[in-house]
Parts: structure tokens; sequence; C-alpha cells
């Protein structure tokens, strides 16, 4: 099965896609006005203690404090598990953890005071009102390994079930840390990887460790000490894996960027990366643009003639699957039909639309117990390829399912998506900036077909005004590309999700 990493740039956006089979699998954006702040690390100032809800707002400077859980000062990363290899240690080791109190609200008052500095990594997104989550367990991650210079820990990532590999980690794990004096985690791409392979990356990051906590010391409170890669550098470092068959990067100069990151960081991808010189787009060529439009959707067809309804809240989404067309003589049969192919599906668009929250999944009903089994694992099997963490419950007779999935940032459609001034919040339309950018698009699109002198694009006003202002070098650069003169008219009556293109 053919697996390919997309990678677009342009000036106002980065989009990442991987495809495999023809199918998009996984979808990434980022834009410069909205960079994520998860993985950087700060020197922050605790504004307040609130020991009712055990936790402290810390401001790192930023727009929103921060806030850090009791929890996220007492008990390390939860991402990952110790091993349990069979060993008496290990066996001492988890005992210990399960004997460990849970930490009470007001520890808090115990571990921070009021204007103290502390050194906190984002790791959950502001969403809504809500300011990042922090945490003081820093993690610095690699390709193969996390380091963690504040803890002792010494694990494998729960994603690695293979148990003779884990006890091979985790042996190497044992005859490494003591040189580095840290928590060390094998990621899933450990799996495999030589104990030479791993002390080498963790040689790497500890170097980088000392960097950043040397710069700690030097920045004054609150400020960022450390900043995360940019979405394509991390985006590669966390999913490239040996079945990639290719990386096609379509600006020159973040193909160069990519092209360093790999020499010193993943040898291997190099002979895979490639610049993208074709005039059509490798979105739009492999029909992604159509799929990526399909994510902004509440109704998602399914080939079998049904569909899934999602809808979106602040805390919860709720999808509901249902036959639509689709129809057997045997009412259990179509239940099955449908619901299999929707459990899939399902799981893909949470994936691809990077949903958080609690998901309630309402399936068609079906009398048999055993149907729902069959039912409840497609969706078991369908969501391990996903990287946040996931938390499902038994299918109930009524033929729902409960789950949780982790949110750590803004999803798609929070990203693309600004409440809509027509219907005064009850929807939403696309932002000024995700027409901007599609106009743009579709301008080039159109210098691309034929040698015109001039192109007029007729938009909505708040749409003109962003092209004319924020995104005048774009133009520009377009102009002189093509030698050709590219006007933009605001149309007081225009839609803001429409646009007419002339020339």
């Amino acid at each position: 099965m053919q697996k390919e990493i997309l990678i677009n740039v342009e000036s106002q956006e980065k989009r990442v896609a991987v495809v495999e089979a023809g199918v998009l699998q996984e979808y990434y954006i980022e834009r410069p006005s909205e960079v994520t702040l998860v993985g950087n690390i700060y020197k922050g100032i605790v504004e307040s203690v609130v020991s009712g809800i055990g936790a402290a707002f810390v401001s790192i400077g930023q727009s929103r404090n921060g806030f850090l859980y009791v929890s996220d000062m007492m008990s390390s990363a939860r991402e990952f598990d110790l091993l349990d290899d069979g060993s008496p240690e290990a066996a001492k080791e988890e005992a210990a953890r399960r004997r460990t109190p849970r930490p009470r609200p007001s520890d808090i008052n115990k571990l921070v005071k009021e204007k103290q500095e502390v050194l906190v990594q984002v790791v959950k997104e502001g969403i809504g009102n809500k300011g990042p989550r922090l945490t003081t367990h820093v993690g610095i991650p690699g390709r193969f390994i996390v380091l963690m210079p504040f803890d002792n820990h010494l694990g494998v990532s729960k994603k690695v079930t293979d148990r003779q590999e884990r006890q091979r980690l985790h042996k190497i794990l044992k005859k490494i840390a003591p040189a580095f004096n840290a928590g060390l985690i094998v990621r899933t791409a450990g799996v495999g990887k030589s104990e030479r392979d791993i002390q080498r990356e963790a040689k790497y990051l500890y170097v980088l460790w000392k960097r950043i906590n040397r710069d700690a010391a030097k920045v004054k409170a609150p400020g960022v000490v450390h900043e995360e890669h940019g979405l394509t550098f991390r985006i590669l470092r966390d999913i490239f894996s040996e079945d990639v068959s290719r990386v096609l990067v379509d600006n020159r100069d973040e193909y160069k960027k990519l092209r360093n990151f790999a020499n010193n960081m993943m040898p291997a991808m190099k002979r895979k990366l490639m610049f993208y010189r074709e005039k059509v787009s490798a979105f739009e060529s492999r029909g992604i643009e159509k799929e990526i439009e399909k994510l902004y959707r509440k109704k998602i067809d399914l080939k079998c003639k049904g569909y899934i309804f999602i809808e979106e809240t602040e805390g919860l989404i709720a999808i509901d699957v249902n036959s639509g067309s689709f129809s057997r003589r045997n009412i259990e049969e179509t239940a099955i039909r449908v619901n299999s192919e929707a459990a899939e599906e399902i799981a893909r668009q949470i994936r691809l639309r990077d949903i958080g929250g609690i998901i309630v999944i309402d399936f068609i009903d079906m009398n048999r117990d055993r149907n729902r089994r069959e039912i409840f694992n497609i969706l078991v099997r369908s969501v391990k390829r996903d990287k946040a963490r996931i938390k499902i419950l038994q299918m109930s007779e009524f033929g729902i399912v409960q789950m949780t999935r982790q949110r750590v940032r803004r999803g798609v459609r929070r990203v693309s998506y600004q409440k809509c001034p027509y219907c005064s919040g009850r929807g939403s339309v696309k932002s000024v900036t995700t027409m901007a950018i599609e106009v743009l698009r579709a301008v080039k699109r159109e210098l691309d077909k034929a040698r015109l002198k001039e192109v007029r694009a007729f938009v909505h006003p708040g749409v003109a005004n962003y092209l004319l202002n924020e995104d005048r070098p774009s133009i520009t650069k377009l102009e002189s590309e093509h030698r050709a003169k590219i006007i933009i008219i605001a149309e007081p009556e225009m839609h803001i999700e429409r646009f007419r293109i002339q020339h």
C-alpha cells in the first residue's frame, strides 16, 4: 500500500496530508498567526493559586494565563506507563505507583506560591476561554525517545505491545540512563532500533536540554525559553516511518530546510524527500482538496448510501449513523452493513478533524449482542492508528458508544472557521484568512492555465481588505511570477464564502 506525505507551503498557511492508497488518512494545518504553543517551554510567574480546584494560574507571557494542575506537578507524563517486564523490580515499581495516593486539590499550596517563578511546558492548547494547560514535567521529544530531565522514569510507549520488544528496549534504557541522570521514554518509532541509535539520540537531546537550561537562567519571567519545531518538522519527526514511499514538498525553501533536518535527525528520510515541481498542486492532482472540503461538513456520505452526521459543541461531539437510502429486506443486515462502514469512517473523520473531548456515537440499533460486539471491535481496530489517547466504553444495548479523545490542539474546523456574523453565532463560516488563501489559490490556477495580462477577483469586502493589506506580498509575488496584473474588487453584497474570478 503506497503511503505519501504531501506538504503544501504558502505564505499564510502550511498544510500536511498523509495519503494511503489514494485516501486521505491524516491532515494538519498551521498558520503563522496561529502557531501552536504545545511543546513550548516557558519561565512563568504564578499569578494565583486556587486550592479549591487544585490549580495555579501561571503567566507565561501570552494573552491568557496557563493553568497548572496539582496532578501535573506531582505525576509524570500520562502518555506512557512503566514497563511490566515480569522482574521483581518492575513489580515493586508498579505496586508503589498504585499505592501512591492521588494528589488532593489543597496540595497545590505546598508546591507553589504566588509570584514564584516556575519552568513549565505547554501540554494542551487553550480552547475557548481556557488558557493553555501546563506541566512541570518537561519532556524533550526526539524521533525515538523522549528525554524527561526532571523525572527518573524509564518506560516504553503503551502502543508498543510486543512483550519481548518492550523487555529489550527497557534493558537498553537501564544501561544508558545513568549517563544522563534523567527519565527516558521510548516512542513507537523506537521499535526495532539498536542501542547505538537510542543512545545517540539521547546524547543529542541531553545537549539540547543543557542549552535550554542555560537559556532559562537568562530569560526574564514571564518569557519563552524554548519553542517546539514548526508543523512540517514536527510531523516528519513524529509520523515518518519506513512504510512512507515518499515525501513531496512544493516549496523550495521548505524543501531545503527539511533536507538539512533529515541530514541531522532522519538520514533514512533523505532519499524519500522530493521537491514537487508540477504546476497542478499535489493536493489537487490527488483529489485531496475535495476531501479537505468535506472535513467542514456535518454530513458525510458513505459508499453504501448511508451517512453519518457530526455535530460539534464546546465540550461534546455527537455522531449519528443513518441508513439513508440503503436498505435490505432484513433490517438487522442493513444495520450491520451501514454500521460497519460507519465505524471505520467515524474513526477516520475524528482523526482528520482532530476532534477531542467527549464523543457519543449513536449507531443504528441492532438486536443481537454478537452484532453489537462486531461493530464495536471494528471501531476499536479503526482507532488504533490514532496517535491521540482514546478511551472507549462498551456499546450499550441501544447502540450507543461513549469515548473520549485527547484534545491537544485546536481542531481543523476551529482553525479554519469563525463565528458566523450572519446568524449571531448559531453556525460558522470560513474565516477571512481562509477565504483569502482560497481566492489566491483560484487566481493562481487561472494564471497557470493561460498567459493572462490581467485577472480580477470579486470578493467580500472583509476578504478584499485582508488581501490588499495583510496578503499584499503574496499578490505581488504572483504578479511577478506570471507577469500579470491582479485586481481585487470588493463587492458589498457578496457572501464571505463566495468569490468570482474574471479575466
